[in-house]
């Protein structure tokens, strides 16, 4: 199996999907943002009273 055969092409392709679709996120930044929110006014909250 040379380096320009199409398997290896092939090969490479779907472990090149496989890193990308890890590396995404699996919780979005508006959720993120969100729970930071409620984090942070919560231990406001907590603080004051």
């Amino acid at each position: 199996m040379g380096v320009c055969s199409p398997e290896y092409r092939k090969v490479v392709e779907d472990q090149e999907n496989k890193v990308n679709q890890n590396s995404k996120d699996k919780f979005p930044v508006w959720g993120k943002i969100v729970s930071i929110a409620i984090i942070v006014g919560a231990t406001i909250v907590f603080v004051l009273l």
